[in-house]
C-alpha cells in the first residue's frame, strides 16, 4: 500500500483531506490486480466498495440495446470512484471494465461506513466529491445546448481526461482509446463529422490520430485553446 499512496493522493479532491483521514482510509485499503478486459463491476450490482485507482485505466460506459458501448468516463492513476453506491446502497449504475491491467485500493462497504462512523468530519469531503462529478455533468450538459459541435467534442475529450474534475488539465500526453464512432454518439453527431473536427484539431496540433486512438499531446493547451 506504501509505494500507491503517492498516486492515490494526486487527486485534487484527495490531496485536499487532512492528512489523518487520508491515513485513516490508507488503513482501510486493501489491494486489488485486475486483468486488461476484465470487469470490476456491472450495472445493476450490488456496491461492495469505494475505489481509488493505483495504476492502469478503467472504463465506465453503458451497453445499448443494439449492443453499442456508450463511454462516459476513463478512470486513471489517482482517481476515486464507486461513492454513490456507498451512500444510497443502490446498485452500480454503470458497467467498469479495466482498458489496461490494473491495481486499485478498494476500501470494502463496511470498513466505509465504520469510517463515517468513527470519522463524521468524512461526509462534507465526500458531499464535495460528488458535487465535482456533478457540476461536471452540468457543464457537459450545458455546453451541448450552446457550443458548436466543436466545442462540444473539445469538451468531452477534456471530460474523459480528467476523470469528472478530479484531476487537472496537465502537461503529460493522454492517449484514449476510442473509436470515433463512441465521440460521435456522446455529442449527438456522426462519425464522419467527428472524423472532420478530429482533423481539424490534428491541423491545430491539438491531438494526434492513430487507428482507435486520440493523442492529447498537452491537454492543458487543448483547455486553453477552448
Amino acid at each position: 500500500m506504501e509505494k500507491f499512496k503517492s498516486v492515490l493522493s494526486s487527486s485534487t479532491w484527495f490531496s485536499e483531506l487532512p492528512r489523518y483521514l487520508q491515513e485513516a482510509m490508507f488503513d482501510n485499503m486493501r489491494i486489488k490486480h485486475l486483468k486488461a478486459g476484465q470487469q470490476l463491476h456491472a450495472k445493476g450490482e450490488q456496491g461492495v466498495g469505494f475505489y481509488g485507482v493505483c495504476e492502469g485505466r478503467l472504463r465506465v460506459l453503458a451497453v445499448g440495446v443494439d449492443g453499442r458501448e456508450m463511454l462516459f468516463a476513463l478512470l486513471g492513476p489517482g482517481t476515486w470512484f464507486g461513492e454513490i453506491s456507498m451512500f444510497d446502497d443502490l446498485p452500480r449504475t454503470h458497467d467498469n471494465f479495466c482498458e489496461t491491467a490494473c491495481i486499485v485500493a478498494i476500501i470494502q462497504k463496511k470498513a466505509f461506513k465504520a469510517l463515517l462512523a468513527k470519522y463524521p468530519e468524512l461526509y462534507p469531503h465526500f458531499a464535495r466529491l460528488l458535487c465535482t462529478r456533478v457540476r461536471s455533468a452540468f457543464q457537459f450538459i450545458d455546453s451541448s445546448a450552446g457550443l458548436s459541435l466543436k466545442h462540444q467534442l473539445v469538451k468531452r475529450l477534456l471530460m474523459l481526461t480528467t476523470s469528472y474534475g478530479q484531476h487537472l488539465p496537465r502537461h503529460n500526453a493522454i492517449t484514449l482509446s476510442l473509436s470515433q464512432e463512441s465521440l460521435a454518439q456522446m455529442i449527438n453527431s456522426s462519425r464522419q463529422t467527428v472524423n472532420q473536427l478530429l482533423g481539424e484539431l490534428q491541423k491545430e496540433g491539438l491531438v494526434k490520430l492513430r487507428y482507435g486512438q486520440i493523442t492529447i499531446p498537452e491537454p492543458d493547451s487543448l483547455f486553453r485553446a477552448y
